[in-house]
C-alpha cells in the first residue's frame, strides 16, 4: 500500500485522517522511522493533533518521539483535554517545561494548569525565573474570565516616544518575548496606563520624529481582567476586533486577547450549552468509562425523574376530576408536551440572544409582552384545532371548547417561562442554557397540569 501523503496546504478531510492513521499504523509497524517522521512533518499541528486520539497508545508514544521539536508545543496546545492530559501523564517534568518555554504565556499556563499540583510545581521550578512569573501570575485569574484567556506578550509602546522610538521598541520586544502577531499596537502612559491605540502601517509611514501620542486612536475598547470569557467574545464579535486590550483594575494594560482565543471560547461555551440542555453535564464525547458517564448523566435524569413524580402527585391530587370525566386524561400528554415545546421555543432565542449580546437582563419586559403575542397567536390556532378535534372525535363541544381554551393559556405560561427564566438565571449569574434542560420542561408540565385539572374540577363538574 502507498503511504497517504498529506499537504500542509490542505484541510486534513476525515477520509484523510483515516488514511493516514492506517499508513502510520503500518509505518509503526514496520519500524519506518524515516518516513513516519518525514510525513509528520509535513502536517499541520492541528492535524497531527485530530490524529492522535484515533492512534493506540504505542502508536501515539511513537508518533510523540518523532515529532520535530519546533512542532511538539503547537501540537501539545491543539490535543483536546483527555488527550492532552494523556499525554502530559507519560512526559518528563523536564520535558514538559521544554515545552512551555517555548508557548505563548496563555498556552503556557493552561498546560500548566492541567496538571496537578506536585508535578506543576516541578514544571515551574524547570523555567526561568521571567517564565515562571508570568506562569504563576495568570494562573492566579479564574480560567473562564479574560485574565484567564489572556496573553501577557502585548505590542505597546509608550505615548512620550517619537514614531523612531517606537518602532525600536517594537523590535526590542520582538526580540525579547517573540510577538509574532501584532494587530495592534497599544499606547500607554510612562505608569503604564492604557491610553490608546495605533496599527502598524501608521507607525511605518509616519515620519520618524512624529510623537505617537499625535497618531494614536485614544477611543480605545478594552476589558477588565475579571470579565466573563463569555462577555469577552461578545464585544470581539460586536466591534469586529481581531486583538483586545485587557487591563487591570487601574486601568494599566497587562495583556491581549486575539480573536483565535475568542474562537475557543465561543466553541466551548456552546459545548457547555448543549451539554448542559442535554443534561450530560462535563462529559466528553472521547470518554471510554462507563462510569465517568454515568456520573455526569444520572443527575439530571434523577432530576427529570424528580419532576415527573411531582407531574404524577398532581395527577393524584385530582383523581376525582379525572374519575369523573375520564376523557380529561386523553389529552393531558397534548397540553403538557405542547406546553414544553412552546417554553423551550421561546428559552432556545432568549439563551441565543443572550450568549450573541443581542439580548440584555433590561429587555426582559419587552421580550415578555412579545411572546405573549407570539403565543396568543399560536394559542389561538392550536387551540382552534385541537378543540375541533376534541368536539368532532369525542361529540362533546363543551369539553372541546374547555380543552381548547385551556391550551391557549397553558402556551402562553409556558412563553413567559420560557422567556423570563433564562434572563432571570443570568441576572443571578447562573448559565441560562439551564433554562432549556429539565427545568423548564419540568416547571412547564407541573404548571400545565395543575391548570388543566384545576380548572376542569372548577368548570367541568
Amino acid at each position: 500500500m502507498t503511504a497517504y501523503e498529506p499537504s500542509q496546504n490542505i484541510k486534513m478531510t476525515e477520509e484523510g485522517l483515516n488514511q493516514l492513521r492506517q499508513s502510520i499504523s503500518e509505518m509503526v509497524e514496520n519500524g519506518e522511522v524515516d518516513q513516519l517522521q518525514a510525513m509528520l512533518s509535513k502536517l499541520h499541528p492541528s492535524d497531527i493533533a485530530d490524529l492522535f486520539p484515533r492512534l493506540g497508545r504505542l502508536e501515539q508514544n511513537f508518533v510523540w518521539d518523532l515529532l520535530p521539536e519546533e512542532l511538539s508545543p503547537d501540537v501539545l496546545v491543539e490535543l483536546d483535554d483527555p488527550a492532552q492530559g494523556q499525554l502530559l501523564d507519560t512526559l518528563s517534568e523536564g520535558e514538559i517545561g521544554r515545552i512551555v518555554d517555548e508557548l505563548d504565556s496563555d498556552d503556557a499556563a493552561d498546560v500548566v494548569g492541567a496538571l496537578d499540583d506536585e508535578k506543576a510545581q516541578k514544571v515551574l521550578e524547570t523555567l526561568d525565573l521571567e517564565s515562571r512569573r508570568d506562569v504563576r501570575r495568570l494562573l492566579t485569574y479564574d480560567e473562564e474570565t479574560a485574565g484567564g484567556i489572556m496573553a501577557l506578550e502585548v505590542a505597546s509602546v509608550k505615548e512620550t516616544e517619537t514614531v523612531g522610538q517606537a518602532i525600536k521598541t517594537l523590535r526590542d520586544l520582538g526580540e525579547k518575548e517573540g510577538i509574532e502577531d501584532i494587530y495592534n499596537i497599544y499606547v500607554v502612559s510612562e505608569e503604564g496606563l492604557l491610553r490608546g491605540w495605533l496599527n502598524l502601517a501608521q507607525l511605518i509611514l509616519a515620519h520618524p520624529e512624529t510623537p505617537v501620542r499625535e497618531l494614536m486612536n485614544p477611543d480605545v475598547i478594552s476589558v477588565p481582567t475579571s470579565m466573563d470569557q463569555e462577555e469577552v467574545a461578545a464585544i470581539v464579535r460586536k466591534y469586529d476586533l481581531v486583538s483586545l486590550p485587557v487591563v487591570d483594575d487601574f486601568g494599566r494594560l497587562v495583556g491581549r486577547i486575539t480573536v483565535d482565543d475568542v474562537v475557543d471560547v465561543l466553541a466551548e461555551e456552546a459545548e457547555e450549552d448543549i451539554s448542559i440542555i442535554a443534561g450530560t453535564g462535563d462529559e466528553d464525547p472521547s470518554e471510554r468509562s462507563a462510569f465517568k458517564v454515568f456520573r455526569e448523566r444520572i443527575p439530571w435524569l434523577l432530576t427529570a425523574m424528580v419532576g415527573g413524580l411531582v407531574s404524577a402527585t398532581v395527577m393524584q391530587h385530582f383523581e376525582a376530576t379525572l374519575l369523573h370525566i375520564i376523557a380529561l386524561a386523553f389529552f393531558v400528554p397534548v397540553i403538557t408536551a405542547m406546553g414544553g415545546n412552546t417554553g423551550v421555543q421561546s428559552s432556545s432565542i432568549v439563551v441565543r440572544g443572550l450568549a450573541t449580546g443581542e439580548i440584555r437582563i433590561r429587555d426582559l419586559i419587552p421580550r415578555v409582552f412579545k411572546e405573549v403575542r407570539v403565543a396568543l397567536l399560536n394559542g389561538i390556532v392550536l387551540g382552534v384545532v385541537l378543540g375541533l378535534i376534541v368536539s368532532i372525535w369525542l361529540g362533546q363541544p363543551q369539553l372541546g371548547l374547555f380543552i381548547g381554551l385551556i391550551l391557549m393559556l397553558n402556551i402562553g405560561i409556558a412563553s413567559i417561562l420560557g422567556v423570563s427564566v433564562p434572563i432571570l438565571l443570568k441576572k443571578l449569574g447562573v448559565d441560562p442554557a439551564l433554562a432549556m434542560g429539565p427545568f423548564v420542561t419540568t416547571a412547564n408540565d407541573i404548571i400545565g397540569l395543575m391548570i388543566y385539572l384545576g380548572m376542569a374540577m372548577v368548570f367541568l363538574i
